[in-house]
């Protein structure tokens, strides 16, 4: 199982809408907001814990997907993965010395996660350089062509779209180009 923590404005609610809408096509999803849990989908588990902020974590490589306007203040476990928005100045500061491992995913070629393409109904994501997916698979540049839903940012979009290539989401649509 994989715990996904996430972190930001309570009122954003695009991860909430992608994960049920799309990642539990193809994992099971347990999604814990407030005093609110749900579970959507069959295969491989996957807890999504949705709070504005936390306290403290401890957990054992955990995987962090911060919302485009979360600027964390608390400290990241050793060996914390960080999905976050490169365009939030603050969040970056927050971030830096962290020791965590960063994706950058924004609107520049020097992120992790960027786009080469956009339209009003589609994104072609580029992966800018080689990374390693947590199930050890090494995934090399490439870009994925990724329908947005509608009223979800691009940002949202795009850090999803990095947490499924890391996730190695191979039975899904991303998983026959990665």
């Amino acid at each position: 199982m994989t715990t996904i923590f996430i972190c930001g404005d309570s009122g954003d609610k695009d991860f909430y809408f992608l994960l049920k809408n799309i990642l539990a096509n193809t994992y099971r999803v347990t999604y814990i907001k407030k005093n609110a849990a749900c579970q959507w989908g069959k295969g491989y588990e996957l807890t999504a814990v949705d709070f504005g902020s936390f306290d403290s974590v401890e957990a054992e490589e955990p995987v962090f997907l911060l919302k485009k306007g979360c600027v964390p203040d608390f400290g990241f476990p050793e060996g914390a993965t960080v999905i976050a928005c490169s365009e939030n100045e603050e969040q970056m500061k927050a971030l830096k010395g962290s020791g965590c491992h960063t994706i950058t995913c924004g609107f520049r070629k020097t992120d992790t996660f960027s786009y080469s393409s956009l339209s009003d109904d589609g994104v072609v994501v580029s992966l800018n350089r080689e990374l390693t997916a947590f199930s050890g698979k090494k995934v090399e540049p490439l870009e994925l062509p990724i329908d947005i839903p509608k009223g979800v940012d691009i940002y949202s979009v795009i850090a999803f779209t990095a947490l499924r290539v890391m996730l190695d989401d191979f039975n899904s649509e991303i998983g026959e180009l990665i």
